[in-house]
């Protein structure tokens, strides 16, 4: 010993010096997001079928609403409602209303009209009871129960309206985002260009996999890893 202070070996690799704390991942994350900005350019009008897992270059609005129209929930009969005077009997009018094939006339008030699911509920109805609440014969339909106005009928934009904004600049489009985009009528979107990426190994002592090695070498195993992702 030559009396000089000595200073014990840290035997910790990971221990930071005095002062010094690691940055969380939240802070890091949000100073990542902050600098970055795009590297490549736009592709314009991109086919659906080619555009799952792609980034979306702009804001998409809805031309169409979606359902485009007041149509029934269920199978039953399209009346005005509400119906509250009960037990009652309704004249059905001849015709039906189908998904596909539309009834364009009018129902009279205090008639009904059969309806299937999907359909358009004609004008002069708003409100549709299921088919297995309530009976038919001879041409008049019975019905025993209470029913609030607009029942079992999905109102035209409930889902989407028409100019909405459906999805966003940056969203990167899944199967899900396609059949929405679909469902308004939207065949193509515009989209960022897909990166191209070159993973590169170092080190004198990395070898590919398959090579042969010493005791001194070892195996890549960050590049299959990094291109499988």
């Amino acid at each position: 010993m030559n009396g000089k202070a000595t200073t014990p070996l840290r035997n910790d690799c990971f221990a930071l010096p005095p002062g010094v704390n690691w940055t969380p991942v939240e802070e890091a994350l949000e100073r990542l997001h902050s600098r970055l900005h795009s590297v490549v350019g736009v592709e314009h009008a991109v086919p659906l079928s080619q555009v799952n897992g792609r980034i979306l270059a702009n804001d998409v609005q809805a031309p169409r609403a979606h359902p485009p129209s007041n149509n029934s929930a269920v199978d039953g009969y399209a009346f005005a409602g509400p119906l509250t005077d009960v037990p009652c009997t309704l004249p059905l009018i001849n015709g039906r209303s189908a998904a596909g094939e539309p009834y364009t006339g009018n129902v009279p008030a205090g008639h009904a009209i059969r309806i299937l699911t999907g359909a358009v509920i004609p004008a002069g109805a708003d409100t549709v009871v299921l088919e297995e609440d309530c009976e038919v014969i001879d041409g008049h339909l019975h019905l025993n129960g209470t029913l609030k106005a607009g029942a079992n009928a999905r109102k035209a934009g409930e889902d989407i309206k028409a100019q909405d904004r459906i999805l966003t600049a940056g969203t990167r489009l899944t199967p899900t985002q396609i059949s929405v985009l679909a469902s308004v009528g939207i065949e193509s979107v515009d989209a960022y260009q897909q990166l191209r990426v070159g993973v590169l190994s170092t080190g004198d002592e990395v070898k590919p996999v398959g090579s042969a090695v010493t005791d001194w070498q070892i195996y890549d195993a960050n590049r299959p890893m990094l291109s499988a992702w």
